[in-house]
């Protein structure tokens, strides 16, 4: 009997051995043509993800790897499990509760599959009549979905059935008027964005689609104004002056002015102090029939004066290049530059 038993044992090994180097492998094909779809087959190898019945043992293993790491992924197994539990019923509630606990932990980031998820554990709460802890996850889950349906209507289940119709009717037009005041903000400054490109339409200005888009875009006061971000160029050091808000009234030289008062020092890039208020001349490029085309702005006229110099395209925020006539530099810039009246 013992010596049938060591036999039986050595060949159950041995079959169990034979089933383990069975195990995902592929056998390599003979035609040179399906080699790189049998390489497919190897993560390590593979050009490309296979999918259904195409997939590998290797392939499948690298899935489930994902899907433990992924955190949107184990988020959503873990939700399913949730919901697996409260279709068994009761007795299994307080398991939906820890799986969707866990799901929650894992952070995932999809504020939509959080708020779900919410307001499946205050169902649960609802079963269980814990109708403040009901209530509680309702408010979390408009807090990341505020059109989350289900979380009003379970959030007013809960307060009915305390008693708080009055608290919930309260809480259900706060998020209303929230929702509402939020679609009414988004109108405002539709409405504003039209009325700016409508103003730049009335001055005739040649403006690209850039300069309505981005964070700094020109803007309309009560009085009718526009208020341009604009940027001042110093091509002999490579410098820039960005200011983000300049009335469209307002002229070159008060602007200059306020940049290079006569009483403060020269900026750390002018060694030899020759940028100072009469001496500087501001050009802007214009479209030409040659490279690097300018024009020269007059300093004393306002800024929509010189938006609106001919072929200038307004291309996001306008700029215009400064140079001082006490530096050498300009003799280059108007050799590199064709100037035209």
């Amino acid at each position: 009997m013992a010596d049938n038993a060591v036999v039986e044992s050595k060949t159950a090994i041995s079959a169990s051995k034979d089933n383990v180097k069975g195990v995902g492998r592929l056998k390599w094909p003979d035609n040179p043509e399906e080699i790189d779809e049998y390489l497919n087959q190897i993560p390590l190898f593979a050009k490309e993800r296979p999918s259904g019945e195409n997939m590998s043992e290797a392939w499948k293993m690298v899935e489930a790897m994902e899907a433990e790491t992924d955190p949107k992924v184990k988020a959503t197994n873990l939700k399913d499990n949730g919901n697996e539990c409260f279709k068994a019923g009761p007795k299994r509630y307080k398991d939906a509760l820890e799986f969707y606990q866990q799901a929650l932990d894992a952070q995932c980031g999809d504020r939509m599959l959080e708020a779900t998820i919410l307001v499946n554990r205050a169902l649960i709460h609802i079963k269980q009549e814990n109708y403040g802890k009901a209530i509680h996850e309702c408010r979390e889950a408009l807090k990341k979905n505020i059109k989350n349906l289900k979380a009003y209507c379970r959030a007013g289940i809960a307060s009915l059935a305390l008693g708080k119709k009055k608290e919930c009717q309260i809480e259900i037009e706060k998020e209303l008027e929230k929702k509402e005041k939020a679609k009414i903000n988004r109108n405002i400054k539709a409405k504003a964005e039209e009325m700016v490109k409508e103003a730049v339409k009335l001055r005739k200005l040649n403006c690209g689609p850039q300069t309505f888009t981005g964070e700094h875009k020109p803007k309309l006061d009560e009085k009718g104004c526009l208020h341009w971000p604009v940027l001042f160029l110093y091509p002999e050091f490579l410098q820039s002056d960005f200011v983000q808000s300049m009335h469209e009234l307002r002229s070159f030289k008060e602007q200059l002015g306020q940049m290079f008062p006569p009483a403060v020092a020269p900026a750390p890039w002018d060694r030899k102090g020759n940028y100072s208020m009469g001496s500087l001349e501001i050009f802007v490029e214009v479209k030409g029939e040659a490279p690097h085309t300018v024009r020269r702005i007059n300093i004393d006229e306002p800024l929509a004066e010189g938006l609106s110099a001919k072929d200038f395209e307004i291309q996001g925020v306008p700029s215009f290049m400064v140079v001082s006539r006490k530096s050498p530099y300009l003799k280059n810039f108007l050799s590199n530059h064709k100037l035209i009246k």
